[in-house]
């Protein structure tokens, strides 16, 4: 197993950020080469880079095995990897077809460079414009049998609506329904505001040069860029040190690289022993999902702590585990004053019925010492899925936390729990981050968006927040905190933020959280630390996940599924 920071992971970089490692990296380049580069030098450095993108950008053309090919460029330098890419399919004997919004003496510095070198070798251009003027429709696209079309017109740089011929060109493009491919961002996409354009490409995929941004991935821009693939380029270790945002890509190419080493002589303490603390009267199934999970997924010995009205069904469920059943005498120890008059006494005894109702079946207070006794023996801890968030269960919960000692994960009703103390509502200083703060043993937070907006407030709406917001929310609570939802966040103390691009409706069902959780509590239990231990489980739900998708559909496709295909993930 290696640790996150031995991985090399991708940066995600803001628009800005991109842009200014580009503009570095040409004049670090153009130094290298001469000690006082001029602006030519620093041209030549950039085309460099530009002739990295085009080539990459054509071996994945070239994949595709489609012909006729429209290339669109414009004049900047997305319409000059576009020319580069245009070079290298001529050469290689694949029909396409340039079309330009840009007049060719348009075409300034490296995309000047690109077109000379197209022209160079034989390349013509055709005037975009004017075939617009003449006719507004996709037909001539469709008339010419072009079988795919690639978008190099304005790249990461558009800002604002797109000018008139550049709105008529994408209307033309979508209308042709034929397969696209953009260049580092789709025309109509704003990659400064984060928005679609009313007019916007709708790609099916998308390849990036240099890193990852997280336009591709969040909700605002995913629709628009389709599929994504990062290229990367040559920039100099010391730029992209430089301007590394902290914030990193993690795919499914990571999971062979942090799985814990198995000891193929150890016995099933040695693989790793949890407790999971989970389940009430009328959620049953969470206690079940988030035990099965964590049997699937490495733990030599899952002890399931559950009120005992529960324990006769989920016994008949699971074989697997061991089972502690909570006694429901804590319930039934109450009654009424003796000096209470008959009418007193009657609603005292009605309230206390309603006490029990709210309270049996969950847990309790009285419950901490047996929980504590179970505590000793493991290696890692869940607590919440299911749990209720009746008042005796808030503040067992709340009293239990404190005097665990073993790496927990803290997920649902655990989570709810805390928010209670929030009396004045969610704040960055609130009493939930207070006391989250002051629990001694290492913890990792599982919050869905409405229990994330219980414990801290709203989700900031705009995606690109939510990293340096929950950066502050880790380093504030000492806490790991992983964020569900498409995609995943996790935010380490150590000021890492690590983003795991998953979009899987399938997996938008009731229990998936409860899965998640029993895979993160069996990594920890094996030994991994918190950060390794909710990223490589995020890694495995989500390729579970997309594995059950691939097999059963998003409509068909339960949170059981993904259990039984977390084999597979591994």
């Amino acid at each position: 197993m290696r640790s996150l920071q031995s991985l090399n992971l991708q940066p995600v970089l803001s628009t800005e950020g991109m842009r200014n490692i580009d503009a570095a990296s040409k004049i670090f380049l153009a130094k290298k080469a001469t000690s006082e580069p001029s602006e030519k030098n620093v041209v030549q450095s950039g085309y460099l880079l530009m002739q990295e993108a085009g080539l990459a950008l054509f071996k994945f053309v070239q994949t595709k095995a489609l012909e006729p090919i429209a290339i669109f460029v414009g004049g900047g330098n997305n319409g000059g990897d576009g020319l580069v890419l245009a070079k290298h399919l001529l050469q290689a004997g694949i029909k396409s077809t340039v079309f330009s919004l840009a007049n060719t003496n348009k075409f300034k510095n490296e995309a000047k460079l690109a077109l000379d070198d197209f022209l160079q070798v034989g390349g013509s251009l055709f005037d975009l414009k004017k075939i617009i003027e003449e006719s507004k429709q996709a037909s001539f696209l469709l008339h010419d049998g072009f079988k795919l079309i690639v978008d190099c017109m304005l790249g990461n740089g558009a800002k604002g609506e797109l000018r008139p011929e550049f709105a008529a060109t994408v209307q033309i493009i979508n209308e042709s329904r034929l397969p696209v491919i953009a260049a580092d961002a789709p025309t109509g996409y704003d990659s400064s505001a984060h928005i679609c354009n009313s007019d916007c490409i709708h790609a099916e995929e998308t390849m990036l040069f240099g890193f990852p941004r997280l336009d591709a991935y969040a909700k605002e821009g995913g629709r628009a860029f389709g599929k994504v693939s990062v290229a990367p380029l040559k920039y100099p270790v010391e730029i992209i040190q430089q301007f590394d945002e902290r914030v990193y890509l993690v795919t499914e190419s990571a999971i062979s690289q942090l799985l814990p080493e198995r000891d193929e002589w150890g016995d099933k303490r040695v693989q790793g022993s949890l407790l999971i603390i989970a389940g009430s009267k009328n959620m049953s199934g969470a206690a079940a999902l988030c035990t099965e999970a964590a049997l699937r997924s490495g733990a030599g010995l899952v002890t399931l702590a559950v009120p005992q009205v529960i324990a006769p069904i989920l016994q008949a469920k699971l074989s697997e585990p061991v089972f502690c059943s909570l006694s429901e005498a804590a319930n039934n120890s109450g009654d009424g004053t003796a000096e209470s008059s008959a009418t007193d006494t009657g609603k005292c005894s009605e309230n206390h019925d309603n006490f029990l109702n709210e309270n049996r079946g969950t847990l309790q207070p009285e419950h901490i010492p047996a929980l504590l006794k179970q505590a000793k023996h493991a290696c890692a801890i869940a607590i919440g899925p299911g749990l209720s968030t009746s008042s005796e269960t808030v503040q067992a919960v709340l009293e239990l936390l404190p005097q665990l000692n073993v790496p927990t994960v803290i997920d649902a009703d655990a989570l709810n729990a805390i928010a209670t103390l929030n009396d004045n509502g969610p704040t960055c200083d609130g009493a939930a981050i207070e006391y989250l703060h002051q629990l001694q043993s290492t913890a990792i937070l599982t919050p869905h968006v409405r229990e994330f907006a219980r414990l801290f407030g709203k989700r900031p709406d705009d995606s690109f927040e939510i990293p340096s917001c929950l950066r502050a929310l880790a380093s504030s609570t000492n806490k790991v905190i992983l964020l569900k939802g498409a995609p995943t966040y996790i935010a380490s103390p150590d000021g890492n933020v690590y983003v795991i691009p998953v979009a899987n409706s399938g997996m938008a069902k009731g229990g998936s959280g409860d899965v998640l959780t029993g895979i993160i509590v069996a990594l920890l239990s094996q030994g991994l630390p918190t950060a390794e231990a909710t990223v490589l489980g995020a890694l495995l739900h989500q390729k579970s996940g997309r594995i059950a998708r691939e097999e059963l559909g998003a409509f068909g496709m339960l949170p059981s599924d993904v259990i039984k295909n977390l084999h597979k993930a591994f």
